[in-house]
């Protein structure tokens, strides 16, 4: 059975994620305050998908082999306020012997492709439906609402500030371009 390029990249993917999720929480001090109180408690992140309209069956399928589901995704806490990759179940659905169950499951609707990049256009972030333990929900609520990633500031590190305010500017306009062009 040959395997699919999706799960050749997934791992790598998901190692990246990682490490860009805990840039930026660690470039905001009260977050990782916020997450500290909370080391060694798992985080499962899933993906939910609607269809706009009930599509028959082939179709259905030939949609989801196109678009397949992101992989889910296990976190746990560190003791420093960070994201570490939970490998110990790949899975997290897939029944196991396991004993460890999450702390928090963060389910995220996904939308079609073009509600979702409209909707980032306006800045909306997706639905997220959130269960488990009370407290870690609101701090994990508090840094969605929060934490944005300031592409400029770390083009300015990199780079200098001149590019990073041509990117400023660049897509800057290419968003309010789309915007007047939205129907």
């Amino acid at each position: 059975m040959a395997l699919s390029p999706l799960s050749w990249i997934a791992p790598a993917a998901l190692d990246r994620l990682t490490l860009l999720l805990n840039h930026i929480v660690s470039s905001e001090p009260v977050a990782q305050g916020k997450l500290r109180p909370f080391a060694g408690r798992i985080i499962d992140i899933r993906w939910s998908k609607e269809a706009p309209i009930k599509l028959p069956s082939y179709v259905g399928a030939a949609m989801d082999s196109l678009m397949p589901m992101p992989p889910s995704i296990r976190f746990q806490i560190t003791p420093a306020g960070l994201f570490e990759r939970d490998e110990s179940r790949v899975n997290p659905e897939a029944p196991t012997g396991e004993s460890t169950t999450a702390h928090l499951t963060l389910t995220i609707q996904l939308k079609d492709p073009l509600t979702m990049a409209a909707r980032a256009l306006k800045g909306e972030r997706p639905e997220v439906n959130i269960e488990g333990d009370a407290a870690l929900a609101e701090a994990a609520s508090w840094l969605m609402k929060n934490l944005r990633w300031d592409v400029e500031d770390d083009v300015a590190r990199w780079m200098g500030t001149t590019p990073a305010q041509l990117l400023g500017t660049l897509t800057g306009g290419i968003k309010q371009a789309l915007e007047r062009w939205r129907p």
